[in-house]
């Protein structure tokens, strides 16, 4: 197998914020995977765009010959506990009515 390519684009998480007083979004990239620093993308019109469409593959600010891919963080994943603690409530009080005796 070879080695994985390095010129290939890497994952660039970004969140969505719109600047005050003005109509524009932007993708925030808060971590580079080039350089670490922050970097703005245009997302477009707050009332008209849609900024779904300007994900994607784009150049890197800080190296315009390599590019990276913006994408929405993984949301996390859905905890258990919950449910299960409620389920062993349950069982407990079930427990302690048939264990009392008259």
């Amino acid at each position: 197998m070879a080695k994985k390519d390095r010129r290939s684009p890497q994952p660039a998480f970004v969140t969505l914020r719109d600047m005050p007083g003005t109509r524009v979004m932007f993708w925030v990239v808060d971590s580079c995977p080039y350089c670490g620093e922050r970097h703005l993308h245009v997302a477009g019109n707050l009332r008209t765009a849609d900024p779904g469409e300007t994900l994607g593959e784009v150049p890197a600010p800080c190296q315009p010959e390599r590019p990276y891919v913006l994408s929405l963080p993984p949301r996390p994943k859905r905890k258990n506990g919950k449910e299960e603690r409620r389920r062993e409530r349950r069982e407990n009080k079930r427990d302690d009515w048939d264990e009392d005796s008259w």
